[in-house]
C-alpha cells in the first residue's frame, strides 16, 4: 500500500527512502536548517496509542543524545497534527543487507572494518550513556559514501540512564530479530548489557561473511531456541568461505558464546581482538565451559 506523502512544517518532502510496520521514512530537505534529512514517520494506526508513541519518543532522544560518528544523529522530534515524527542525518549510501543481497558475502577485511567501527560506536553508546542497541543486523548498519559505517534505528533499545529511577525494566516479550538475537534477550530474565550487542554484532558478521543464517530454514520460534541451546550450533564459517582466516572464526566463536558470563566481555576486548586478527594472529582454543553458536574445526588449515 502506497504511503501517503506527509505534511510537516518546515520539510520538503523528496521521495520515500525505506517502509516497516511501525514507520516510514523519508527523504526530506530541511528549509530552515538548509541540509537534507531523513525524516522517520510513525505509523498513523500506532499514532493513538500512547505506549508506542513513547517508544517512538524514546528512540528519537537516544539518537539525539548519542553524539558519535558511528550512529546516524538524531535532530528534532516533533508531532504536527496527529503524526509523530523523527527528523534525522540523511545517509547517502547503502546498509549492508542490500550490499548483501547483491554480493552474496563480504570479504573478510570487510567484515572486520564493520566489526571494528561497530565495535567503537557500541562502546561509547556503552560506556557513555547505558545504551544496548539490542537489534545488530545488516540492514541496522549502513555505509556513507565516505566509507563511515554508521548504526541506525534505536527503536528497541535498552538505554539506562533515560529510566526514571535508573532501573531497566525486563520485557515482558521478547526485544530484537530472530535470526541475530542473544540467548538471553530470548530469555527476557536479565538486565542487559554490551554483551548481548557483542553476540548481535557476531552473528551479523558471520551472516555478512558467509552469506549464510547462523540458523537458516528455522521458523522464528525454532530460531530463537537454537540460539539458546546448547546443542545447536552453525557450522565452521571456512565450511562456506574457506578463505576465512582461523582468527577471524575464532573472534566469532568467542563473540558467540551463549552463556554471556563465558562470551567476550567488553567491547575493548572485541577491538583488541579485531586487531590481532589482521595483523594476522590466531588465539589459543577458548578454554572457557561456555558452549559458542558455532563449531569450529580445529587444526584445519
Amino acid at each position: 500500500m502506497k504511503r501517503e506523502t506527509p505534511d510537516i512544517p518546515g520539510l520538503d518532502i523528496i521521495e520515500p527512502l525505506g517502509e516497516g510496520g511501525m514507520s516510514t521514512v523519508w527523504k526530506a530537505s530541511d528549509k530552515m536548517m538548509d541540509r537534507i534529512v531523513a525524516v522517520k514517520v510513525l505509523d498513523e494506526r500506532l499514532a493513538a496509542d500512547e505506549n508506542e508513541i513513547a517508544l517512538f519518543e524514546a528512540e528519537a532522544r537516544a539518537m539525539q543524545t548519542i553524539d558519535h560518528k558511528g550512529f546516524v544523529r538524531g535532530y528534532w522530534f516533533g508531532e504536527h497534527n496527529g503524526l509523530y515524527y523523527n527528523e534525522m542525518e540523511y545517509v547517502d549510501g547503502y546498509d549492508f543487507g542490500s550490499l548483501l543481497a547483491r554480493k552474496q558475502h563480504l570479504d573478510e577485511s570487510d567484515s572486520l572494518l564493520i566489526c571494528e567501527s561497530v565495535a567503537a560506536a557500541l562502546d561509547y553508546a556503552w560506556n557513555e550513556h547505558g545504551v544496548v542497541h539490542c537489534d545488530i543486523k545488516p540492514e541496522n548498519i549502513m555505509i556513507n559514501t565516505d566509507g563511515v559505517v554508521k548504526l541506525t534505528d534505536l527503536g528497541l533499545c535498552h538505554t539506562f540512564k533515560f529510566m526514571k529511577d535508573g532501573h531497566q525494566e525486563v520485557p515482558d516479550h521478547v526485544m530484537g530479530t530472530p535470526a541475530y538475537i542473544a540467548p538471553e534477550q530470548v530469555f527476557g530474565d536479565v538486565e542487559l548489557d554490551c554483551r548481548a550487542d557483542i553476540y548481535e554484532l557476531a552473528a551479523t558478521l558471520y551472516h555478512l561473511s558467509t552469506g549464510r543464517l547462523l540458523f537458516p530454514g528455522l521458523d522464528y520460534e525454532e530460531m530463537m531456541r537454537a540460539h539458546c541451546d546448547e546443542e545447536s550450533q552453525a557450522n565452521d564459517p571456512r565450511v562456506y568461505q574457506m578463505y576465512l582466516s582461523e582468527g577471524f572464526c575464532q573472534l566469532l566463536e568467542a563473540m558467540l558464546v551463549k552463556n554471556r558470563d563465558y562470551r567476550v566481555q567488553s567491547w575493548q576486548d572485541v577491538s583488541a581482538m579485531c586487531l590481532d586478527v589482521e595483523n594476522g594472529a590466531s588465539f589459543k582454543p577458548r578454554d572457557t565451559p561456555g558452549v559458542s553458536s558455532i563449531r569450529l574445526v580445529r587444526g584445519s588449515r
